[in-house]
């Protein structure tokens, strides 16, 4: 199956994740304001059905708290190593938590570096951000 790549730019980080409707707790291979990749290992290793809804719970580190959201599986990956989850539904303090968590990640792992490219990236999550539809505005 052939999927189109997201244009957000995305964290490679693993978090902690649960799906709150069937209590499986697992760990993403990637992260970003639009959604997710979780790993098929462990209590994930049955992957959904692409098009299947899932609620989620990320516990993202030094978050306050664990950030709620709806997805859809968009995809299995290349080789159905995991699903790719796309949020449908997200509250704006949730999507500030993981701006600001990979913000923090990245000025420390790339500093000056990061410095350099830090305002068109957030120029970037800005545009891509109206896309998503929060619990505010829902589709």
């Amino acid at each position: 199956m052939h999927y189109k790549r997201r244009e957000q730019p995305r964290l490679k980080f693993g978090v902690v994740v649960k799906d709150k409707k069937n209590n499986r707790r697992g760990k993403t291979k990637d992260v970003s304001v639009d959604g997710c990749f979780i790993e098929k290992k462990g209590e994930f290793k049955n992957l959904l059905p692409v098009g299947s809804r899932i609620e989620l719970i990320l516990d993202l580190p030094n978050a306050d708290k664990k950030i709620k959201v709806l997805g859809v599986v968009k995809h299995h990956g290349k080789h159905k190593e995991g699903m790719g989850i796309r949020f449908e539904k997200i509250d704006d303090q949730s999507v500030d938590i993981i701006e600001q968590f990979i913000k923090t990640f990245l000025d420390d792992i790339l500093g000056e570096e990061w410095a350099k490219t830090k305002e068109e990236y957030w120029d970037e999550v800005d545009r891509l951000k109206e896309k998503i539809p929060h619990k505010d505005h829902q589709a």
